[in-house]
């Protein structure tokens, strides 16, 4: 059997949460004809699935790391040149450039959003590329 692939991991990470949510839903639809037990043995799988589907979401994300190991080299590098950038600053609307592009690039890696990486690396780069470029060729 070939490994899932990310895309393949996260929708199999869909399909467990959708799974809980739908385990859930019956078993509120449920909750008169259920025991205790069966109530409380109904909760522990729903939310062994939902950790499932975090579990998942989190293989899935592995994944696309590895497959990007020249994109996190190039992710670094940008975080880099933006902090020698902060140092180089002119003018109010470069900082908030800069910080901006910093924001994007910090929410895309807190969320999880994979596809919002390559737009916030290309922010930044040119936020960074716009202050070395205003600094002059004293670099």
């Amino acid at each position: 059997m070939e490994p899932l692939s990310a895309d393949e991991a996260f929708e199999l990470g869909n399909l467990l949460r959708d799974t809980a949510v739908a385990l859930g839903e019956w078993r509120v639809g449920h909750q008169g004809s259920l025991t205790r037990r069966e109530w409380d043995e109904l909760d522990e799988r729903e939310i062994a699935l939902l950790n499932s589907a975090s579990a998942m979401y989190t293989a899935a994300i592995g994944l696309v790391l590895a497959d990007s190991e020249p994109a996190l080299a190039r992710l670094q590098s940008s975080v880099k040149h933006a902090k020698t950038a902060i140092g180089r600053i002119a003018v109010f609307k470069q900082a908030l450039d800069l910080a901006s592009a910093l924001i994007l690039f910090a929410g895309a890696i807190t969320s999880g959003n994979v596809a919002a990486l390559p737009v916030a690396v290309v922010s930044l780069e040119d936020a960074a590329a716009a202050i070395f470029s205003s600094a002059g060729s004293d670099d």
